[in-house]
């Protein structure tokens, strides 16, 4: 097998993202296309070079000479732009995928096209095109000569190859060379679904503006006002992306098993929806204008089985598929030697009674946004309400989905007073108030015997267990969601615990890896990265209480790891500043778009305008009923 000219394992914060809001492709800032599953996220990977870069399979385009670019975004949208400066010219690689919206033609719900675009935009450079496409790492893709490019055969899919520029075969994909003057541009375009001869340059261009169009039509439509407007578009946005179209459900990352700790073993598949994070990006996106989104989602949700005793488990299938089963695959090299790559995920089967608290969030949210209510979302919101009412006094596997024995995890308290306090407060709304006096007496229930066992006086703070003096970030939910007062002694106390013991140069990680079963001994920060939910759970936090320059200098210290791109992994090294684990990761960037949201609410000018933002979509749903509502 001849050298694949790509860079090996670049880091992940030089990777940018592309989707059509049914899987999503990363592409390294050498123009390498290095992860992309077909048909959909949880498909097998056609391009994997990510998890193994001798088997995995990439598509490069860009200079000749394989060389990192500076990537960004095109205006407000998801194109992804790689910009090359070379010494003889500048070249400009831009990456999309087609037909990003909710509803296709008929017979073309199938097809997935990922859009290239290479560009010279000052003097001259010698180019290069190599495609080489794996079957799930394993099998190379069949390929034959079609009208107008290259048939691929790549398992049981089928994918076109068309491009303006000659391509040659060889034994493992194709390739081409070619020179690019200023003004000159080459165009490629993989699809899946379509043959080759059905693109040309106009439809290719075409085909590039919609998308763009696309997401900038959606973008106008949120309504916020405030500080770090560009970054919450872009969080917002990657938001919208990671979502999938046909079901109304959202993914917790693209990828899988990009480690928490280079070498290390803590690399699990992301590919899947969490009905935590996902409840958490209704939310946030209904805060921000979009209740059509969360319309989907919560229709999605009410449709739902489980295979837990739960009314809804952990994690399901993007399509609303149960089994998750997790299996490693000890044949690939994993991404800088960290391994097991896995797929699939165990969390599925597991009790978190935290997950429930979210939905039930969630669903408050768009209440209260204005969206559209339906019986089966009262259903939902009932039999959660039941059953944490019943189950809350159980031990559980917890947020951070440890293994081993099940303990009574403080946060998961919090989380089921957060389901059983919200959904009071929806049968208050909806005329349902007579059915919930088994739920007020569990809420007081909850809410005195975290007080009483939830708080340690020789840690100085809530504990990550009952019966454990050891330290979890997690307890910040019990401000964040609203169990205490941010201003309460307790919870600033814990606030400032955190902040003294849990974060290493600024940012914040879960917990002490050595106080917590079966997370090993290694020192703070060498176990695994900062996890940026808890770093943006802190400044959350202090904006509460009122310290805005606390949550200023946490936010900052996170945007300061940030490139053009704008996303956010799950974990940073604080010692190198590189990211780890999954990527994008969607819990991140809506506890990003949390904390600034409370920031802007701290400060009187900032408070000003997004109130008058809020209003103002509140006005255009009482005389419009909402975009996107029905």
């Amino acid at each position: 097998m001849t050298p694949f000219p790509i860079t090996p394992y670049p880091p992940i914060e030089r990777h940018g993202v592309i989707g059509d809001r049914r899987t999503a492709a990363l592409v390294a800032a050498d123009g390498a296309l290095d992860w992309l599953c077909l048909p959909d996220y949880d498909g097998a990977p056609v391009f994997g070079a990510l998890l193994d870069a001798g088997r995995g399979g990439a598509w490069r385009l860009g200079p000749a000479a394989v060389a990192l670019g500076e990537q960004r975004y095109l205006d407000d949208s998801a194109a992804l732009v790689t910009t090359w400066a070379l010494t003889g010219g500048t070249l400009e690689l831009t990456d999309a995928m087609a037909r990003p919206g909710d509803d296709r033609p008929p017979g073309d719900e199938g097809h997935r096209v990922v859009l290239r675009r290479l560009r010279c935009t000052h003097g001259a450079a010698a180019c290069a095109l190599a495609i080489r496409p794996r079957d799930d790492f394993v099998r190379p893709a069949a390929i034959a000569p079609a009208p107008g490019g290259l048939a691929l055969t790549v398992g049981d899919r089928a994918l076109g190859l068309w491009a303006s520029c000659p391509l040659t075969m060889d034994e493992d994909g194709a390739s081409a060379a070619f020179h690019l003057r200023e003004g000159e541009e080459a165009w490629a375009v993989l699809a899946l679904g379509e043959p080759p001869a059905a693109w040309t340059v106009d439809r290719a261009q075409a085909a590039l503006d919609a998308a763009a169009a696309y997401w900038r039509a959606w973008l106008r439509q949120l309504t916020y006002t405030g500080p770090r407007g560009e970054r919450v578009r872009r969080s917002a946005l990657a938001v919208h992306l990671l979502s999938y179209a046909p079901a109304g459900s959202l993914v917790a990352a693209p990828t899988t098993s990009l480690p928490e700790r280079i070498g290390g073993d803590r690399n699990y598949d992301y590919r899947f929806a969490w009905v935590r994070d996902a409840s958490l990006s209704m939310a946030i996106l209904a805060l921000l204008g979009d209740t059509g989104t969360a319309r989907r989602y919560m229709d999605w949700l009410a449709g739902l089985d489980s295979s837990t005793d739960a009314p809804l488990q952990v994690a399901y299938r993007i399509g609303g598929g149960t089994d998750l089963t997790q299996r490693e695959r000890p044949d690939l090299a994993g991404y800088r030697a960290s391994r097991p790559v896995r797929v699939g995920n165990h969390a599925f089967s597991q009790r978190q009674l935290d997950s429930l608290g979210y939905l039930a969030d969630c669903a408050l949210v768009y209440l209260e946004q204005g969206g559209v209510w339906r019986d089966e979302y009262w259903a939902l919101v009932r039999r959660v309400a039941d059953y944490t009412a019943a189950n809350w006094a159980r031990p559980d596997s917890g947020i951070w989905e440890l293994p081993g024995e099940q303990q009574h995890y403080v946060s998961s308290k919090v989380m089921s007073w957060v389901a059983l306090e919200r959904a009071v407060r929806i049968a208050e709304r909806t005329d349902h108030e007579a059915e919930t006096a088994g739920w007020r007496a569990a809420l007081g229930a909850i809410h005195a015997e975290v007080l009483a066992r939830g708080w340690s006086d020789q840690l100085g703070a809530f504990r990550q267990r009952y019966g454990a003096d050891t330290l979890d970030a997690a307890a910040l939910l019990i401000p964040v969601m609203g169990f205490l007062p941010a201003d309460d002694a307790r919870v600033l106390a814990t606030a400032d615990r955190v902040a003294a013991s849990l974060t290493v140069d600024g940012l914040v990680h879960r917990f002490v890896a050595g106080e917590t079963p079966g997370q090993g001994d290694l020192p703070l920060g060498a176990f695994e990265g900062a996890f940026l939910p808890c770093h943006f759970w802190l400044a959350t936090t202090y904006a509460m209480a009122g310290r805005a320059d606390d949550a200023e200098a946490l936010l900052a210290r996170a945007e300061a790891t940030l490139g053009a791109v704008g996303l956010f992994a799950e974990e940073i090294d604080a010692r190198s500043g590189a990211f780890l684990g999954n990527y994008p990761l969607l819990f991140a960037q809506v506890e990003y778009v949390r904390a600034v949201l409370e920031l802007a609410k701290a400060r009187p000018l900032d408070k000003a305008r997004l109130m008058v933002g809020m209003l103002g979509q509140r006005v255009g749903r009482a005389l419009g009923r909402g975009q996107g509502d029905e």
